[in-house]
């Protein structure tokens, strides 16, 4: 199967695959932690990866004039539904369909990863993110929690057809940095996997803690800065 062709047949499932205590957490980064003190009223800002559309819908809540975009048309025609107010656009993060500077804000959460090279596709979104623009952008750090994934693969637990090409920890930040991005925070999300729910409680208080002081050893990185 090609691997970009995924992600379109798992699109009918894929709010049931995801777990929604990450997803939830990654969108209290990202809108909370990152963007709380932004105005998004009215600001142009583009959902890269937008899967089934959750990131869309709290950025429309916060007044922004969405683009989602996906390189699944079926999940792009999810985002759509749940979100009518929002522009879909079937297309890749290695090859964005967008002008220099075209974005007030840009967020791409966990996606990344998911292209055959994750640091192009950061240079792609850094492209198309006006002068002065806000960027957020999380992703799985290879710099730990890796081996995780080669367990899962070797014991056949999981059935993951698509890229995963995790990112080092302090790559994202270096190569952000040397792409025009002054870096405003840089942190981890989980110090341990969320795969007991039980656990999340503690989870959530650690992470609040250790995010920044530990954010090497955490599952994800999380970043945000402003283009220079």
């Amino acid at each position: 199967m090609d691997k970009e062709k995924f992600y379109d047949t798992i699109a009918d499932d894929f709010d049931s695959i995801m777990n929604m205590y990450d997803t939830n957490r990654r969108i209290e980064v990202i809108f909370d932690d990152f963007l709380g003190s932004e105005d998004l009223k009215n600001k142009t800002l583009l959902d890269g990866g937008c899967g089934t559309g959750l990131f869309t819908k709290k950025a429309i809540e916060r007044g922004a004039k969405v683009t989602s975009l996906d390189i699944a048309p079926k999940l792009v025609e999810l985002t759509i539904k749940k979100n009518p107010s929002a522009t879909g656009i079937e297309g890749s993060l290695l090859d964005l369909p967008f002008e220099d500077n075209t974005f007030d804000y840009v967020i791409s959460s966990d996606v990344i990863e998911h292209t055959p090279d994750p640091l192009a596709a950061v240079k792609e979104l850094i492209r198309v993110l006006k002068p002065g623009g806000k960027i957020c952008i999380t992703v799985p750090n290879r710099t730990f929690w890796f081996f995780s994934v080669k367990i899962a693969e070797a014991l056949k637990l999981r059935d993951y057809q698509g890229f995963e090409n995790w990112v080092h920890y302090n790559d994202l930040k270096n190569f952000m940095e040397r792409n025009s991005i002054r870096i405003i925070k840089f942190k981890g999300i989980h110090l341990f996997p969320f795969l007991i729910p039980a656990l999340n409680p503690m989870l959530y208080k650690i992470d609040k803690k250790t995010d920044e002081k530990l954010g090497k050893f955490m599952v994800n990185v999380a970043a945000f800065g402003t283009k220079v």
